[in-house]
């Protein structure tokens, strides 16, 4: 019977519907709240993301000259506020599809004129939105009194009168204006005035900041983009270049640009954009040239072209120089099936830099998810005052590495943590989840998922999770794990056995991985690419140190930062051990990119074959892990 139920488990093609989470604050974000962390070497959620686009926008069009603007910045601030509603990743693109759909909204931009237009245009633009998203939200800037009736251009009520720019006395205009000014724009110029705290709170932009908004943006874009384009979506995500080259806020920055984008070699590569890897190769090299340049001025004499396991070289994006039509890097493999050169990727080594861009910069299953991946509450709330150790531990389900570190480990996992730190014993409630690392190609409502081992280690790692869903009480799931782990090869075969051998319920098991089972690994895997993993096992402890494989000197680690790190505010423990999610967590993180990647076909009896990308393995100071590519 066990067996049989197995079987059919194994060769089971789910296909969840799950319900994807509301926009929310995808690109409707305002910019406000203070990031917990520094998202920078991690794919951007939909706060980021959001945050980066209304930097962008209003930046941009608050450092335009405030009287007549030429034909060209026209088009260029037209070029860039019409790449929302057409490149846009998920909900937020239709939700900004919507506001520009309206017939008076569009008359607006085709009349704009003046850089005053173009602010107060984006103003509005962005006020529709929170009022779509937030409609309690008193509209910016508050102090006007406006209602938010006149911003409900989506969904109007009967009532409702649009607020009209035209009609707009000059002094209302006046006041809107300044207020932008004081939220978006640096006295003296953002190319002079660098802010010592980055993001901070409601502060206009400064040089960097900007300039990480638009690679968020741009690369963002690319990433999410569709493998079937329409010439519109070529036209628009070309157009951004322009943009830059135009009216990009800061004029050092646009004439940095301006040196190497007439390079004839990277004018042909621009024009001959036709696909989404295309794409995403032509902003890689980009953003590495201006590296490159800011590397060479010895701007950022510690920075590295990404990605940076591949060791390029600086001569090689540095345009314009003398020899740069002789050494600089295509975007185009190399022709004919050739082996990589100074000038041109070999096939794989093309594949890879596209997968570490991907990587990068998009999230498993798309930007429209909840980003929460725990288990039911496995432990007793935590006294008041006591410590808490959160221990995060990324796996694949057949990752032979993740399997001697969870036997290793296994032991340890209650909710009472106890270990020896400079001769003196410490004690905290362990706050412990497991999370899987794979491949989602579809989104996280429709699921097309891939493990890094084959069909039958996503099997196992829906058996996993569901154990972990209905079996989290005292971490007892952390015990089928390690049963299923001591021989990762037969994943998932001992399922049976480990179910009865921990007092578990296989038919409940098999059940859940039936219902459910898709959707815990997609949230899953979602969750683990947003963290920035793709190195397996790795353990992240108490949102701030973050651990490759299984040192030997491991338990040392843990109660290090047991000692300097775990908190002791009954509000945090509170949280901690709720079930309610949370928004993320602050994780200083490390990329770690650029192992070998190839394509293979992998099958499993009586389940049909899968093309995927094949691990890559490697070892360092941290024992030795597997790499998701």
């Amino acid at each position: 019977d066990s067996a049989m139920r197995l079987t059919a488990l194994l060769v089971l093609g789910l296909c969840l519907a799950g319900h994807a989470s509301a926009c929310g604050d995808a690109i409707c974000h305002t910019y406000g709240d203070e990031p917990r962390f520094d998202d920078s070497d991690r794919p951007p959620n939909a706060v980021v993301l959001g945050r980066a686009t209304w930097t962008v926008m209003h930046t941009t069009a608050a450092y335009l000259k405030p009287g007549a603007l030429t034909p060209v910045e026209i088009k260029s601030f037209k070029t860039l506020v019409t790449s929302m509603p057409r490149l846009y990743p998920g909900k937020g693109q239709t939700l900004i599809a919507k506001i520009f759909a309206d017939e008076t909204v569009q008359k607006e931009l085709d009349a704009v004129a003046t850089g005053q237009d173009c602010q107060l245009w984006i103003w509005k633009v962005h006020n529709a939105l929170t009022a779509m998203v937030h409609p309690s939200r008193t509209p910016f800037p508050e102090s006007l009194g406006l209602h938010v009736s006149q911003f409900r251009i989506a969904n109007p009520e009967s009532t409702d009168k649009q607020y009209d720019i035209a009609a707009a006395s000059d002094v209302q205009k006046q006041l809107i204006t300044k207020a932008l000014k004081a939220r978006w724009v640096i006295a003296g110029g953002l190319e002079n005035h660098p802010w010592t705290k980055r993001d901070m709170l409601n502060l206009p932009p400064d040089r960097t900041m900007l300039g990480r908004a638009f690679w968020t943006y741009m690369h963002t874009m690319s990433v999410y983009l569709p493998h079937t384009l329409e010439q519109d979506d070529i036209d628009s995500f070309k157009g951004l270049f322009d943009v830059i080259y135009h009216i990009y806020a800061c004029p050092v920055c646009r004439n940095h640009f301006s040196l190497f984008y007439e390079d004839p070699i990277l004018k042909k590569e621009h024009e001959s954009i036709e696909t989404k890897h295309e794409a995403i190769m032509f902003l890689w090299k980009i953003h590495n040239i201006v590296t490159a340049d800011g590397i060479y001025r010895k701007e950022w004499p510690n920075r590295k072209l990404f990605p940076h396991s591949k060791h390029f070289n600086v001569s090689q994006f540095h345009i314009p120089s003398p020899t740069s039509a002789k050494d600089q890097m295509r975007t185009e493999a190399c022709a004919n099936g050739g082996t990589t050169t100074t000038t041109c990727l070999g096939a794989n080594k093309h594949f890879e830099v596209i997968a570490d861009v991907e990587s990068r910069w998009q999230i498993e299953g798309g930007i429209d998810q909840p980003l929460v991946d725990k288990a039911p509450s496995p432990c007793p709330a935590p006294a008041q005052g006591q410590k808490i150790l959160k221990m995060d531990m990324y796996i694949m389900g057949k990752c032979p590495w993740c399997g001697k570190a969870m036997e290793r480990i296994a032991d340890s996992i209650k909710c009472d943590y106890t270990c020896k730190h400079k001769g003196q014993d410490l004690t905290a409630r362990l706050n412990f989840e497991v999370h899987m690392v794979g491949l989602n190609n579809g989104t996280w409502a429709h699921p097309w998922l891939r493990a890094i081992h084959g069909p039958s280690e996503l099997v196992g790692e829906r058996l996993e999770l569901c154990a972990r869903q209905h079996y989290s009480k005292d971490y007892k799931y952390v015990k089928f794990i390690q049963c299923m782990d001591q021989n990762v090869s037969t994943i998932p075969i001992r399922a049976p056995e480990c179910a009865q051998e921990h007092g578990m319920d296989l038919d409940l098991l098999v059940a859940c991985a039936n219902t459910e089972g898709e959707q815990l690994v997609a949230t899953s895997y979602g969750f683990a690419s947003w963290m920035g993993i793709d190195i397996t096992p790795t353990f992240v402890l108490n949102d701030k140190k973050k651990v490759l494989g299984l040192p030997d000197n491991f338990t040392d680690i843990v109660c290090d930062q047991l000692a300097t790190t775990s908190v002791a505010l009954a509000e945090t423990a509170a949280l901690s051990s709720s079930d309610e999610p949370t928004r993320g967590s602050s994780l200083q993180d490390l990329m770690v990119t650029g192992l070998a990647v190839a394509f293979t076909t992998l099958a499993v009896a009586g389940v049909a074959a899968v093309v995927m990308r094949v691990r890559g393995k490697g070892k360092g100071e941290g024992g030795e892990y597997e790499k998701k590519t």
